[in-house]
């Protein structure tokens, strides 16, 4: 019984972690890898290319989420920012409430191994954004 409590753990704690792959630190091929296999319900957005900026812009399905990941020059993502329709507020913030842990009102945090994620919410008139970040190890 033991062990099977500890397998039903395991594979929790691995599709938590699966769940909060972060983009930050890949190259733009391994982004587009990762998105192509793990996220299948976004597809590349290629209507408005901004050549002052290096970055990937994917939309679900219904067209509700918009995932821009962005690069440095060398190709290597720095930050990614979702911007959500309000149908998908009580999902989102039921995903970030599950997954990560609320540091401050409309800011969650995570880690990957010995990385450290801040996702930061803004609620703005027609739209939310959730911006990711990696931040400095805490002491």
């Amino acid at each position: 019984m033991r062990t099977i409590i500890l397998g039903i753990m395991l594979a929790v704690s691995i599709q938590v972690q699966a769940q909060q792959l972060s983009f930050v630190g890949l190259t733009k091929e391994e982004v587009k890898e990762e998105l192509h296999k793990n996220y299948k319900s976004f597809s590349p957005d290629n209507s408005v290319v901004k050549q002052e900026f290096n970055y990937l812009k994917y939309v679900n399905g219904s067209q509700t989420i918009t995932w821009i990941i962005y690069f440095s020059d060398k190709d290597i993502c720095t930050s990614s920012k979702k911007v959500c329709d309000y149908t998908e507020y009580d999902f989102v913030l039921d995903d970030l409430n599950k997954n990560c842990k609320k540091v401050d009102d409309g800011v969650w945090e995570y880690r990957v191994d010995d990385r450290h994620f801040t996702l930061t919410l803004a609620e703005l008139d027609w739209y939310f954004t959730i911006r990711e970040v990696e931040t400095k190890n805490k002491k």
